[in-house]
């Protein structure tokens, strides 16, 4: 009869351990991860297209869509939605800056990132965006659109007088 007494409080001790132990292990957890979340935000921009226009004719567009990590300390003291800063920032590094189309389709995201990110922190006392990822990023060419927007369209020929 003892035996069985000790056994059920062997039982009873093991399962009150591993209980401590696995809320123990959840909230250790859980206060990292509030901290590491409290850390970033994240935030997208609307899609949109930069016009690269060479020798005064538009040549085709840099269509691009991001998104962002932000200091959350730094944006909870900031009172102005971000994208737009972002969107201004893509649309300094494309207008106007090539005088061909194939710089436009060798962009190295890289050094267009850092230049995006160090021009948007300028307009902030202290750093805001951390990093920059892509969603979208594409150049399409001006023919391409004019192609896409008379496919379907019938060609009219040119009449031939009767004789």
């Amino acid at each position: 009869m003892i035996r069985i007494v000790l056994i059920g409080l062997w039982i009873c001790g093991v399962a009150l351990g591993s209980l401590y132990f696995a809320v123990w292990q959840n909230s250790a957890t859980a206060a990292v991860s509030s901290q590491s979340k409290d850390a970033l935000d994240f935030g997208k921009t609307d899609s949109f297209s930069v016009p690269i226009i060479i020798d005064g004719t538009v040549e085709g567009y840099v269509v691009a869509q991001l998104s962002y990590t932000l200091d959350s300390r730094v944006k909870a003291t900031v009172n102005v939605p971000i994208g737009p800063f972002i969107n201004d920032e893509i649309f300094r590094q494309f207008y106007g800056n090539f005088s061909d189309v194939k710089d436009v389709q060798k962009v190295e995201f890289a050094s267009v990132k850092k230049s995006i990110i160090d021009g948007v922190n300028a307009h902030f006392p202290e750093p805001l965006v951390r990093d920059l990822l892509v969603e979208q990023f594409n150049y399409i060419t001006a023919k391409e659109i004019r192609d896409q927007n008379t496919k379907g369209v019938p060609r009219s020929t040119p009449a031939t007088p009767a004789h």
